[in-house]
């Protein structure tokens, strides 16, 4: 039960991090004509039904995080918000796209649809950013740093006290996690189960602190350059 609810949540956080981080995405960009909106919002303007709608801080920046469900295939989407909001980019493969929209008030509203099929066939996430997200951004005080490291991003959920992280470190992967270990030990953090995987390159554990009662997840992984990459999600656990 644990592992499913663990996979659930790091699934919800690659799809944020994939509104994040969008330029490093970019298929194509459309150019043409100069932005003149749509009809109404876009993330209203396939009369989405909405499931919920939370806000989010992201690197220090408040913003909010729109979940809904359509009953249009994902091809239709696409056409539709192509047509009518000709200058966003977008970023698209065989079930999924992710667009960028400018707004009137210098924000851009990210919009990731992905098909699954079924009843709803298209569930969409959306986005909103501000103009511009600092490059160097807080480091939230709940979340364990190891040294010679720099934060990327962060995204804070303030309504179920949730906080993520994500980071660089000069380090290797082994002993940024020796040392998360040593740090939130002293906390009263406890390993509950490693998922290192010889046939996975990432690597990381699951933390408990019962008092009060809490859950952290801690990943990394390394790129092709060498480079490593950690993730922390920590959150509440309802008891």
């Amino acid at each position: 039960m644990l592992f499913s609810w663990y996979c659930y949540g790091m699934k919800k956080l690659l799809i944020i991090l994939l509104l994040l981080c969008f330029h490093a995405a970019i298929a194509e960009v459309f150019t043409l004509a100069p932005f003149s909106g749509g009809k109404g919002s876009p993330s209203e303007f396939l009369s989405p039904l909405d499931l919920w709608t939370e806000p989010v801080v992201i690197n220090g920046v408040g913003g909010g995080l729109e979940i809904s469900v359509l009953d249009i295939g994902l091809q239709v989407c696409v056409d539709q918000l192509r047509r009518n909001f000709p200058d966003a980019r977008i970023s698209r493969n065989d079930n999924s796209a992710l667009f960028e929209i400018k707004e009137k008030n210098g924000g851009r509203k990210r919009i990731y649809l992905i098909e699954l099929g079924g009843v709803y066939p298209v569930i969409q996430f959306s986005i909103d950013l501000p103009s511009k997200i600092t490059d160097t951004p807080p480091w939230p005080h709940a979340l364990p740093l190891p040294p010679d490291s720099k934060p990327v991003s962060t995204i804070e959920f303030p309504s179920r006290k949730a906080t993520y992280g994500y980071f660089t470190t000069a380090l290797s992967a082994d002993e940024a996690l020796r040392s998360i270990r040593l740090q939130i030990g002293a906390q009263g953090w406890r390993a509950f189960g490693s998922h290192d995987n010889p046939m996975n390159p990432a690597k990381g554990d699951v933390f408990i602190n019962k008092k009060p009662l809490r859950i952290m997840i801690v990943s990394f992984s390394e790129n092709g350059n060498g480079e490593v990459y950690g993730a922390i999600y920590q959150k509440p656990i309802r008891e």
